[in-house]
């Protein structure tokens, strides 16, 4: 199973990603979910999830500060946003997986998924 972490600031956002993976990515076990750069912190650090499905966008910063608190990273991460365009170089620089517009785009959100390796 692919431990994953949803962090988005959106409810919403992260409901449908929750629905989203229980229904398409049999191989993925969600560990937790967070609004907060704060929160998702503590439950990457108790969980170490093999995969985070990030906002780019949130309050008090934005999902590159929290990568930034793990230059040694094991996770990948998939970015789930609207900005990329205008975080080209902080993508190359975090090793980023992959990327997802919003509103997600269900197959490709999949497909990104099904490449992770289980553990």
């Amino acid at each position: 199973m692919i431990k994953t972490v949803i962090i988005d600031d959106e409810p919403d956002a992260i409901k449908s990603l929750e629905l989203i993976c229980n229904e398409y990515c049999s191989n993925v076990a969600i560990v937790g979910t967070a609004q907060l750069i704060e929160d998702a912190k503590r439950i990457i650090d108790k969980e170490k999830p093999d995969l985070l499905l990030l906002d780019i966008d949130l309050p008090r910063g934005n999902g590159f500060d929290l990568l930034q608190r793990y230059p040694k990273r094991k996770s990948h991460v998939i970015l789930i946003s609207a900005l990329f365009e205008k975080y080209e170089k902080l993508i190359k620089k975090h090793r980023i997986y992959g990327c997802v517009d919003k509103p997600v785009d269900i197959e490709e959100l999949a497909t990104l998924i099904k490449g992770i390796p289980d553990n």
